[in-house]
């Protein structure tokens, strides 16, 4: 009888090992996807910032381009126009190359940042 009881001791022994090992790899699974999440939303967000301020440059930039382009022509409207037909072709551009500019980058940085350790 005492060769059951040491055997049904050991058993729970190894059930709470078991038990212990297999909550603790959760736990190490929520806190590296927790930490890859607020790396990315990080990432998101200083980008956005980034985008914003950069977008302010360019708006200025463009208004003062369309300005010289105006008064070297004596006519701002016609400025605005040329900077205005400069970002439509820019645009064309990106808009054709858009997998080779911006999809497969955006793609291959978030894999880098999900997939690989630092």
């Amino acid at each position: 009888m005492e060769i059951y009881n040491d055997i049904k001791e050991k058993t729970e022994d190894i059930f709470d090992d078991l038990t212990n090992h297999l909550e603790a790899r959760w736990n190490l699974g929520v806190l590296n996807a927790a930490e890859k999440t607020a790396g990315a939303i990080s990432s998101v967000t200083s980008i956005i910032i980034m985008g914003v301020i950069a977008l302010f440059v360019l708006f200025f930039l463009s208004l003062g381009a369309a300005w010289l382009i105006g008064q070297s022509l004596n006519n701002f409207a016609f400025g605005l126009f040329i900077v205005a037909g400069f970002y439509m072709i820019v645009g064309l551009i990106v808009y054709s190359k858009r997998e080779i500019l911006i999809k497969i980058p955006v793609i291959n940085a978030f894999i880098q940042r999900f997939y690989y350790e630092d």
